[in-house]
């Protein structure tokens, strides 16, 4: 049974998931079935969740098949289990799909309908993520890089392996590099400028960093050794004004 509407809000920037918090953080219960695979951390003014069909007032969960939708003034941060994170621009469109073993062995991939996002995913050798959209797939494995339906990848840090659906054609993007998928589904790369950089993340940053003390939430479940295990998420309240009050996505 997936859980109810969270009483907590995840907050900006990404802060650590720890293990074993405080006893006076809310705990929350999660069967191996039932266990979420990202958090909504913080969103302003609204985001859309289907099939729920929801503009969560302080936060949500999302589970495999959950889409996520920012409308035309929309910006969401997601957080997932293993401490990845997405920031989500405006007129975007995005479902989340995989399984967590547990806070260190995730399997995610992200369908990216429409808009851009930029990703932050940990480095850590048993995850599999992966950002795709019509045309193309990126395949990560920890590093810092943004993906637009268009069919667009580029990498501020790290390593992504950007493959073409159709051809399977597959370049490595490095740091300062880009990709895209042509109409032809051949793949262009270039370099980018520190000017190119600037652009590219200045749209990211209009999410406003946290105020006020952290918050804890508790998360319970078993893993796939039968071991019971808590991971606590420090976060911050959402003060956005206009948070949670707009349902038109």
């Amino acid at each position: 049974m997936k859980q109810e509407k969270l009483n907590s809000f995840l907050g900006w920037p990404l802060v650590a998931v720890l293990i074993l918090g405080m006893a006076s953080a809310e705990i929350y219960n999660y069967s191996s079935a039932d266990r979420p695979l990202a958090f909504v951390r913080r969103y302003k003014p609204s985001v859309n969740i289907q099939p729920k069909n929801i503009s969560p007032d302080k936060g949500e969960p999302l589970y495999s098949g959950d889409t996520l939708r920012t409308n035309e003034s929309g910006y969401a941060a997601v957080q997932f289990m293993d401490k990845s994170f997405a920031k989500v621009k405006p007129n975007s469109e995005l479902t989340v799909r995989g399984e967590v073993n547990n806070d260190k062995s995730t399997s995610t991939r992200i369908a990216l309908e429409a808009g851009e996002i930029f990703m932050e995913v940990t480095q850590r050798s048993e995850n599999n993520f992966e950002v795709a959209t019509s045309k193309s797939v990126a395949s990560v494995k920890g590093t810092e890089f943004g993906v637009r339906s268009d069919n667009y990848a580029w990498v501020e840090e790290g390593i992504v392996e950007f493959t073409s659906s159709a051809t399977g054609q597959t370049v490595s993007l490095t740091e300062r590099m880009y990709g895209q998928v042509n109409d032809d589904n051949t793949i262009t790369t270039g370099e980018l400028t520190e000017e190119d950089l600037q652009k590219l993340r200045s749209d990211f940053e209009s999410l406003g960093s946290e105020t006020g003390e952290p918050q804890k939430m508790r998360l319970r479940f078993r893993d796939e050794n039968g071991q019971i295990r808590e991971i606590e998420i420090e976060y911050y309240e959402n003060n956005e004004e206009g948070a949670g009050n707009n349902n038109d996505n």
